[in-house]
């Protein structure tokens, strides 16, 4: 947690300024705050491994009472929810250069899904929501300000704001192990906080230009406090915001996950504080994959919406945002370009043979079919450009295949 973040950061209760209780524990690493207690009016949160815990979570008193006898490692622990031998090995692993996102998210178990988020980044709602999210994000924050990825997982989206936001963006989730594993893995050099949705955001009005959200809306029951709260955490005094939520489901149709959808009236209603257009997941796909674009000229009618299974809502008074955008060509990896973890590999001689390949029956279920929209189910490709990955730039050869998906950018020590 860098010094700067004191200026935006408010507490979720009583609205007040959070200040540093020097007279516990404090752990600094230059001018970024490791560990310590964050105090305000009426609460008081732990910060472990530079994340803001601020929320009143059972765990968040136990890593605090840990924090108050000096013992940041056990506070951790805590905050994964691993005692005992887990633990440990949690803290070999934590202090391990080489440990991998797999490893942990293996120790986390399936609170963390870790099918989903091992093989997020060649998905197709990933492939929709960061293609929107550049595009609008790159638009709104040409001339500066703070991105936030709220409901953010381990960071997948964060990372796609990493250069685009200055500050750095923000990763904004519940379940500390996540926020954890964004910041130390998938978004490094993203600020961390762990908060509720369902209370309102711990930011001060206006310290965002940018506030995304994705695959995540649906699951929030206070619906019309989030809504408030993204429109207010981005009310800057002018049109350079922009509210963005992807891939949320239409109560309209049914879904694998369904949560707690709302038909496209009422989502754009929850929005109309700024100009809103909703558009049809579907739609951006055909566009992204197909044309190499995503069209967020014109948005789509609560009638043409109907059939759809999950829509992409975008609220902004700038006007640029509402426009057909390139989907920008890989060329330097912001970690390393390799196969995508959806592909095995088998050598064939000069060739190696790669196979789509789900993690499951119901991931295949889920999203195979949009999937094979632009995964070829079986390919071979020459050795010899196999063989130059991982690679920070695009090797010679492999720019289909990185159009494709085929060949993505992962993070270093990812899996």
């Amino acid at each position: 947690m860098q010094n700067e973040l004191f200026d935006i950061l408010r507490c979720p209760f009583c609205g007040g300024r959070l200040g540093l209780v020097e007279s516990g524990l404090v752990n600094r690493r230059g001018d970024e705050l490791v560990d310590g207690i964050l105090g305000c009016h009426c609460c008081a949160f732990p910060v472990v491994d530079g994340i803001p815990v601020l929320h009143l979570e059972p765990s968040t008193h136990v890593a605090r009472g840990h924090l108050d006898a000096g013992r940041a490692d056990l506070a951790r622990r805590a905050l994964f929810g691993l005692e005992g031998s887990a633990g440990e090995r949690l803290d070999e692993l934590a202090a391990a250069p080489a440990a991998t996102f797999r490893e942990i998210v293996a120790l986390l178990g399936p609170e963390v899904e870790s099918g989903y988020f091992l093989h997020r980044f060649g998905d197709p709602t990933y492939v929709v929501s960061h293609a929107v999210v550049r595009a609008a994000a790159r638009t709104v924050l040409a001339g500066g300000g703070r991105a936030i990825d709220l409901c953010g997982g381990s960071g997948h989206l964060t990372r796609a704001l990493l250069d685009l936001s200055t500050p750095p963006p923000v990763l904004a989730d519940l379940h500390y192990a996540k926020v954890w594993l964004g910041r130390r893995f998938v978004a490094p050099g993203c600020e961390g906080i762990c908060c509720d949705a369902h209370s309102p955001l711990p930011f001060d009005r206006g310290a965002f230009r940018v506030a995304a959200c994705s695959d995540a809306y649906h699951y929030v029951w206070t619906k019309r406090l989030f809504a408030s709260e993204m429109l207010r955490v981005i009310d800057a005094g002018d049109a350079r915001t922009a509210a963005i939520v992807t891939h949320t489901h239409n109560a309209n149709q049914w879904n694998w996950s369904a949560g707690m959808p709302l038909p496209p009236s009422a989502y754009r209603e929850l929005f109309s504080g700024l100009p809103v257009a909703l558009f049809a997941d579907s739609a951006l796909l055909a566009g992204i994959v197909g044309d190499g674009a995503v069209d967020l000229s014109h948005g789509w009618t609560d009638a043409e919406l109907a059939e759809e299974p999950a829509l992409t809502l975008i609220a902004s008074g700038h006007a640029g945002v509402f426009a057909r955008h390139a989907v920008e060509a890989p060329d330097a990896a912001l970690g390393e370009f390799r196969i995508n973890p959806l592909y095995a590999a088998a050598g064939e001689g000069a060739h190696v043979r790669l196979e789509l390949r789900f993690p499951s029956p119901d991931y295949e279920d889920e999203y195979g079919a949009d999937c094979r929209r632009y995964l070829p189910s079986e390919l071979r490709v020459e050795r010899s450009a196999i063989d130059l990955l991982p690679a920070a730039a695009l090797p010679p050869g492999l720019a289909d295949l990185a159009r494709l998906r085929v060949i993505v950018d992962l993070p270093r020590r990812f899996s």
